[in-house]
Protein backbone atom coordinates (compact mmCIF):
# COMPACT_ATOMS: atom_id res chain seq x y z
CA UNK A 1 0.00 0.00 0.00
CA UNK A 2 2.74 2.25 1.02
CA UNK A 3 4.43 1.67 -2.18
CA UNK A 4 1.78 2.27 -4.26
CA UNK A 5 1.18 5.56 -2.72
CA UNK A 6 5.09 6.41 -3.26
CA UNK A 7 4.52 5.62 -6.92
CA UNK A 8 1.10 7.52 -6.90
CA UNK A 9 2.80 10.80 -5.68
CA UNK A 10 5.51 10.02 -8.67
CA UNK A 11 3.33 9.95 -10.81
CA UNK A 12 1.09 13.10 -9.84
CA UNK A 13 4.56 15.30 -9.92
CA UNK A 14 5.86 13.87 -13.16
CA UNK A 15 2.76 14.26 -14.94
CA UNK A 16 1.61 17.60 -13.64
CA UNK A 17 4.66 19.65 -14.98
CA UNK A 18 4.83 21.28 -18.13
CA UNK A 19 7.85 20.10 -19.25
CA UNK A 20 5.51 16.49 -19.69
CA UNK A 21 3.65 18.00 -22.10
CA UNK A 22 6.19 19.93 -23.83
CA UNK A 23 8.52 17.37 -24.58
CA UNK A 24 5.54 14.74 -25.91
CA UNK A 25 4.43 17.72 -28.08
CA UNK A 26 7.71 18.08 -29.56
CA UNK A 27 8.16 14.75 -29.89
CA UNK A 28 4.77 13.51 -31.12
CA UNK A 29 4.46 16.45 -33.32
CA UNK A 30 6.83 19.34 -33.76
CA UNK A 31 9.26 19.61 -36.84
CA UNK A 32 12.30 21.34 -37.27
CA UNK A 33 10.72 24.23 -38.62
CA UNK A 34 8.46 23.95 -35.56
CA UNK A 35 5.31 23.35 -37.33
CA UNK A 36 2.92 20.75 -36.09
CA UNK A 37 2.61 17.22 -38.38
CA UNK A 38 -0.39 15.21 -37.59
CA UNK A 39 -0.60 12.27 -39.36
CA UNK A 40 -4.29 10.47 -40.50
CA UNK A 41 -4.08 6.81 -41.89
CA UNK A 42 -6.97 5.53 -43.95
CA UNK A 43 -7.59 2.52 -46.25
CA UNK A 44 -10.43 3.75 -48.37
CA UNK A 45 -11.95 7.34 -48.40
CA UNK A 46 -15.66 6.05 -46.68
CA UNK A 47 -13.92 6.28 -43.17
CA UNK A 48 -13.78 10.31 -43.59
CA UNK A 49 -17.00 10.79 -46.07
CA UNK A 50 -20.15 11.12 -44.37
CA UNK A 51 -22.64 8.77 -46.33
CA UNK A 52 -25.60 10.66 -44.70
CA UNK A 53 -24.84 13.43 -46.14
CA UNK A 54 -25.16 14.39 -50.32
CA UNK A 55 -25.01 16.88 -52.86
CA UNK A 56 -24.44 20.64 -51.18
CA UNK A 57 -24.45 19.35 -47.74
CA UNK A 58 -21.71 16.72 -47.83
CA UNK A 59 -19.34 16.82 -45.15
CA UNK A 60 -16.97 14.82 -43.42
CA UNK A 61 -17.30 12.27 -40.46
CA UNK A 62 -18.08 13.89 -37.09
CA UNK A 63 -15.14 11.54 -35.83
CA UNK A 64 -12.57 12.88 -38.91
CA UNK A 65 -13.15 16.37 -36.91
CA UNK A 66 -12.87 14.76 -33.72
CA UNK A 67 -9.58 13.39 -34.34
CA UNK A 68 -7.95 16.94 -35.63
CA UNK A 69 -9.45 18.40 -32.22
CA UNK A 70 -8.00 15.66 -30.16
CA UNK A 71 -4.72 16.24 -31.61
CA UNK A 72 -4.41 20.35 -31.92
CA UNK A 73 -6.42 21.04 -28.24
CA UNK A 74 -2.63 19.71 -27.21
CA UNK A 75 -0.73 22.47 -29.27
CA UNK A 76 -0.45 26.27 -28.60
CA UNK A 77 -2.82 28.33 -30.57
CA UNK A 78 0.08 29.91 -32.66
CA UNK A 79 1.47 26.85 -33.75
CA UNK A 80 1.13 26.20 -37.61
CA UNK A 81 -0.74 22.57 -38.77
CA UNK A 82 -0.09 20.13 -41.65
CA UNK A 83 -2.48 17.23 -41.60
CA UNK A 84 -1.17 14.38 -43.78
CA UNK A 85 -4.13 12.08 -44.91
CA UNK A 86 -2.41 8.50 -45.76
CA UNK A 87 -2.74 6.00 -46.90
CA UNK A 88 -5.58 5.97 -49.51
CA UNK A 89 -5.35 7.93 -53.03
CA UNK A 90 -7.59 10.65 -53.36
CA UNK A 91 -8.41 12.33 -57.26
CA UNK A 92 -7.40 15.99 -57.32
CA UNK A 93 -11.25 16.47 -57.42
CA UNK A 94 -11.19 15.03 -53.99
CA UNK A 95 -8.74 16.37 -52.39
CA UNK A 96 -10.02 19.89 -53.28
CA UNK A 97 -13.00 18.83 -51.89
CA UNK A 98 -11.85 17.41 -48.51
CA UNK A 99 -10.40 20.83 -48.24
CA UNK A 100 -12.65 23.36 -49.24
CA UNK A 101 -15.16 21.24 -46.75
CA UNK A 102 -12.47 21.58 -43.87
CA UNK A 103 -12.22 25.15 -44.26
CA UNK A 104 -16.08 25.40 -44.66
CA UNK A 105 -16.13 23.39 -41.16
CA UNK A 106 -13.98 26.09 -39.42
CA UNK A 107 -15.00 28.71 -41.00
CA UNK A 108 -18.87 28.13 -39.31
CA UNK A 109 -17.29 27.34 -36.21
CA UNK A 110 -15.32 30.70 -36.38
CA UNK A 111 -18.72 32.95 -37.12
CA UNK A 112 -20.63 30.52 -34.27
CA UNK A 113 -17.54 31.89 -31.75
CA UNK A 114 -17.27 35.36 -33.17
CA UNK A 115 -21.01 35.99 -32.93
CA UNK A 116 -21.30 33.97 -29.13
CA UNK A 117 -18.37 36.49 -28.54
CA UNK A 118 -20.11 39.77 -29.63
CA UNK A 119 -23.50 38.88 -27.80
CA UNK A 120 -21.44 38.33 -24.24
CA UNK A 121 -19.77 41.57 -25.06
CA UNK A 122 -22.88 43.88 -25.63
CA UNK A 123 -24.45 42.03 -22.48
CA UNK A 124 -20.69 43.12 -20.84
CA UNK A 125 -21.32 46.67 -21.68
CA UNK A 126 -25.23 46.79 -21.04
CA UNK A 127 -24.82 45.33 -17.36
CA UNK A 128 -21.54 47.55 -16.72
CA UNK A 129 -23.70 51.07 -18.02
CA UNK A 130 -26.39 49.16 -16.26
CA UNK A 131 -24.65 49.39 -13.19
CA UNK A 132 -23.28 52.37 -13.55
CA UNK A 133 -26.34 54.26 -14.11
CA UNK A 134 -27.70 52.50 -10.52
CA UNK A 135 -24.85 54.24 -9.44
CA UNK A 136 -25.71 57.30 -10.30
CA UNK A 137 -29.06 56.87 -8.77
CA UNK A 138 -27.94 55.36 -6.13
CA UNK A 139 -25.64 58.59 -5.45
CA UNK A 140 -28.66 61.15 -6.35
CA UNK A 141 -31.12 59.44 -3.84
CA UNK A 142 -28.95 59.44 -0.98
CA UNK A 143 -27.66 63.09 -1.28
CA UNK A 144 -31.45 64.60 -1.99
CA UNK A 145 -33.61 62.07 -0.38
CA UNK A 146 -34.23 59.65 2.83
CA UNK A 147 -35.65 56.87 0.56
CA UNK A 148 -33.67 53.85 1.81
CA UNK A 149 -35.88 51.30 -0.10
CA UNK A 150 -35.02 53.06 -3.07
CA UNK A 151 -31.11 52.88 -1.71
CA UNK A 152 -31.44 49.19 -1.13
CA UNK A 153 -32.83 48.47 -4.65
CA UNK A 154 -30.33 50.86 -6.16
CA UNK A 155 -27.83 49.45 -4.38
CA UNK A 156 -28.63 45.64 -5.30
CA UNK A 157 -28.50 46.11 -8.97
CA UNK A 158 -25.52 48.27 -8.91
CA UNK A 159 -23.83 45.36 -7.28
CA UNK A 160 -25.15 42.43 -9.24
CA UNK A 161 -24.81 44.31 -12.68
CA UNK A 162 -21.02 45.37 -12.11
CA UNK A 163 -20.38 41.69 -10.73
CA UNK A 164 -21.86 39.94 -14.00
CA UNK A 165 -20.34 42.36 -16.16
CA UNK A 166 -16.77 41.59 -14.54
CA UNK A 167 -17.43 37.87 -14.32
CA UNK A 168 -18.37 38.11 -18.00
CA UNK A 169 -15.18 40.08 -18.98
CA UNK A 170 -13.21 37.84 -16.96
CA UNK A 171 -14.04 34.43 -17.53
CA UNK A 172 -16.46 33.89 -20.39
CA UNK A 173 -15.05 36.48 -22.80
CA UNK A 174 -11.52 34.66 -22.28
CA UNK A 175 -12.68 31.37 -22.84
CA UNK A 176 -14.67 32.60 -26.08
CA UNK A 177 -11.19 34.13 -27.59
CA UNK A 178 -9.43 30.76 -26.90
CA UNK A 179 -11.73 28.76 -28.73
CA UNK A 180 -11.43 31.34 -31.53
CA UNK A 181 -7.80 31.07 -31.77
CA UNK A 182 -8.31 27.24 -31.57
CA UNK A 183 -10.97 27.25 -34.16
CA UNK A 184 -8.54 29.82 -36.64
CA UNK A 185 -5.32 27.76 -36.15
CA UNK A 186 -7.64 24.54 -37.56
CA UNK A 187 -9.32 26.41 -39.92
CA UNK A 188 -5.72 27.83 -41.63
CA UNK A 189 -4.39 24.12 -41.51
CA UNK A 190 -2.01 22.95 -44.64
CA UNK A 191 -3.99 19.60 -45.65
CA UNK A 192 -1.70 17.09 -47.70
CA UNK A 193 -2.63 13.57 -48.85
CA UNK A 194 -0.10 11.01 -50.00
CA UNK A 195 1.02 11.53 -53.24
CA UNK A 196 2.00 15.09 -51.46
CA UNK A 197 4.26 13.69 -48.42
CA UNK A 198 7.72 12.97 -50.29
CA UNK A 199 9.38 12.31 -46.79
CA UNK A 200 8.68 11.94 -42.97
CA UNK A 201 9.01 15.90 -42.04
CA UNK A 202 10.04 15.17 -38.39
Amino acid sequence: MDNFKSQLKKSLSKYSKDEFIDNYVKNEFLSKNGDANIYLKIKNKDEIFDSRTINNQLDLKSSFYSFIEEKTDMLENDVKINLHIIGYKFSEEEQKLIKNMIKEHYGIDLYLAQKEYKEKRNKMIYMFLTGLMCVVAYLLIYLKTDFEFFLEVFGLIFSFSLWEACDIYIYELSDIKDEREEVCQNLLMNVYFDNDLKEDTK
